[in-house]
């Protein structure tokens, strides 16, 4: 099961077609009894807490994996030698990164593709401009990877990654831009985009065609400026001549093979129907109330290759059809895709 290129598109196949909640659960006990038998890890926590694939009915039962334990354990479903890729988490302060082992790529392509499809993202081809490193730069990056997924399937022959040997290119790209006469979109890091108004704040604003749009991901908790996001997207939609709401935040995550979007600086983030998010009280596991604040856990059904449950540490609003990301406890590792940004910056 999950191992050859036949049972990962059956598999594909079904979490992608109509998945009603009886079908998502059904699925995600399926995955999580394979996933008990083949990873260790992830039985030797579930034994922990006294749970086994027979004895529970409910998805919202299987335990959680902290995400941190990417990070100290090899959380891997199948034999080792078998992973043909290999991504890393952008680091933490102590420089050790988590890492997330796949045995093929194909369905974290299928998922950043179709979700963001799906989601309201991605809706034409047209030029993609990625403030990021390019696959070939960044081989163990799951944003480079997702970004050039998304460069094969829609964006044209003006698409390009913008950062080179470390640098962020924006000179050049504001004057790539300055000629455009069709919709772009523009994506990266927060922190990238925080570059771009540092370096640009005094400068006249780009006017990007009409239906245009950008797409930030990353956050800045920990890091060593944060921006409040109302004030973030403003700056943005001033500099780049776009609506508020013409901005999307990308929440996801190295361990994971699915992503959540949220649209405007209110906007709400939500799954697509392959996965599912529970907003949980730390002191009692069970999940908060609408309108309450926990910690996020996932539950996807795309991460077949390491384990489909991971709690993190990152704080979100409870709400009936999604939830509001907050940001991560202050406490935590700082971690996420701005930290390379950053570190791109720096260097």
């Amino acid at each position: 099961m999950f191992t050859t290129p036949a049972e990962r598109t059956a598999w594909r196949q079904r979490i992608f077609g109509s998945l009603d909640d009886a079908a998502f659960n059904a699925a995600a006990l399926e995955l999580f009894a394979w996933q008990f038998t083949h990873c260790k890890p992830f039985q030797l926590i579930a034994k922990a807490r006294e749970v086994s694939p027979k004895q529970i009915k409910s998805w919202r039962d299987i335990p959680a994996v902290p995400q941190r334990l990417f990070k100290e354990a090899t959380l891997y479903s199948h034999p080792i030698k078998t992973a043909t890729t290999v991504f890393h988490t952008s680091g933490t302060t102590t420089g050790e990164p988590g890492k997330q082992h796949l045995r093929r790529i194909d369905l974290y392509n299928a998922t950043c593709v179709e979700g963001a499809k799906r989601a309201g993202v991605l809706k034409e081809t047209q030029a993609l401009h990625f403030l990021a490193p390019s696959p070939l730069a960044a081989p163990n990056s799951s944003l480079s990877a997702m970004f050039e997924f998304w460069r094969e399937g829609w964006g044209n022959d003006d698409s390009q990654f913008w950062v080179e040997k470390g640098h962020l290119q924006l000179e050049r790209l504001r004057r790539q831009l300055e000629q455009t006469v069709d919709p772009v979109g523009v994506c990266g890091a927060a922190f990238s985009f925080v570059h771009w108004i540092d370096t640009f704040s005094q400068a006249d604003p780009l006017t990007l065609p009409e239906k245009s749009w950008l797409l930030e991901t990353g956050g800045f908790k920990g890091r060593s400026r944060e921006i409040d996001k109302a004030e973030f997207y403003e700056a943005l939609a001033y500099l780049f001549g776009v609506k508020p709401d013409r901005i999307w935040n990308e929440y996801g995550m190295c361990e994971l093979s699915s992503q959540a979007y949220a649209r405007g600086p209110q906007g709400m983030h939500r799954t697509p129907p392959w996965a599912r998010v529970l907003v949980v009280d730390p002191s009692t596991d069970r999940e908060v109330a609408v309108g309450e604040v926990g910690l996020v856990r996932w539950i996807d059904l795309a991460n077949v290759d390491s384990v489909l449950a991971i709690q993190t540490l990152d704080q979100a609003v409870r709400e009936k059809d999604g939830f509001y990301l907050i940001g991560r406890l202050s406490q935590a590792d700082p971690r996420g895709c701005s930290l390379t940004a950053e570190t791109f910056h720096r260097a």
